[in-house]
């Protein structure tokens, strides 16, 4: 008899689950509200408390779906869901840090580490003309009191490095926080490195030389663009139940590694053909710019869009 209910508690658990998924995907619920299971953890506890009092004839799956449930009722209720569209300029009430390095003369690269909690963020490459002095330059909101200290953001340069840093991880409280943070192109960035929970937002790279991007999220809905700047870039990107757009430029060569379970692509209706385990563009070999992708997903949606590769007219880049 216990058998049986478990499995039909099992059943349950994994209808709402999918449930929930695609009210992330469809914008029910948003995407930050699996952050809250930061504050929610100890009803497990409780509930497996209760499970063994009961001498354990309420199955652990039981123990699941009242959780599930008690998470989405308290996100509805009680959660800060990160709004759909961040407007940069657009700021509500509560804290906020400046964000701000310098360029040195002497300096040709960076290296950029983000560890942030859940947020709403917009991360871009800007033309560093209009500041040249300028390599970073943003702000990062949030509401209510930090916990484990401020907010910090660092920078240290070494030769022809500069070192930034901005880390809000566990300090403030997740779904309240808001990141806009512009990344001048006129240096080589070695590596970019994405720490975080659950993201909603956009990170556009179209204008930056980037050699490593590794980025390492939860459940996110999140933007990634590229552009057609020369080299190489490696991405590394694992995450949890996502909402992916990836928008690559057709002139640009493109090789993606998939594993996991992501539950809908679009790589070959836009034109990838798959070798061996990746999925390769045509012109990958005689592409002057070439990204390699290592995507890890444990569930989702990916949707790759080729745009018309930019063209250099009188100085400035324009869409063919």
């Amino acid at each position: 008899m216990r058998r049986a209910v478990d499995s039909v508690f099992k059943g349950i658990f994994l209808i709402l689950l999918g449930i929930v998924f695609f009210a992330n995907m469809y914008g029910f619920l948003p995407w930050n509200f699996w952050s809250n299971v930061l504050d929610l953890w100890p009803l497990l506890l409780i509930f497996a408390g209760l499970a063994l009092f009961f001498n354990k004839r309420i199955p652990f799956s039981a123990v699941l779906v009242a959780f599930l449930i008690g998470l989405v009722g308290y996100s509805l209720v009680w959660g800060s869901p990160v709004p759909d569209r961040w407007l940069p300029g657009a700021h509500g009430s509560g804290q906020a840090l400046e964000l701000a390095a310098p360029l040195d003369p002497q300096v040709e690269k960076a290296r950029l580490t983000l560890n942030l909690g859940g947020v709403a963020m917009s991360v871009q490459g800007v033309d560093g003309r209009s500041e040249p002095g300028q390599l970073a330059k943003g702000t990062y909101e949030w509401n209510g009191s930090a916990n484990y200290g401020s907010p910090e953001f660092n920078y240290k340069t070494d030769g022809d490095t500069t070192k930034l840093e901005f880390n809000s991880e566990k300090r403030t409280r997740s779904g309240e926080n808001k990141l806009l943070l512009n990344l001048s192109d006129q240096v080589h960035y070695t590596q970019v490195e994405l720490n975080a929970g659950a993201v909603q937002g956009a990170m556009d790279f179209s204008r930056l030389q980037i050699e490593e991007l590794d980025i390492s999220t939860g459940a996110s809905d999140i933007e990634l663009r590229f552009g057609d700047t020369g080299g190489r870039t490696k991405l590394d990107l694992s995450t949890g139940a996502t909402k992916l757009n990836l928008i690559v430029p057709e002139s640009v060569g493109l090789k993606i590694n998939m594993s996991g379970i992501a539950s809908e692509t679009n790589f070959a209706g836009d034109g990838l053909i798959l070798s061996s385990q990746d999925w390769v563009s045509p012109n990958y070999e005689a592409a002057r710019t070439k990204i390699d992708m290592d995507i890890s997903m444990a569930a989702g949606k990916i949707n790759l869009e080729r745009i018309p590769a930019p063209i250099q007219s009188n100085g400035n880049t324009q869409s063919l």
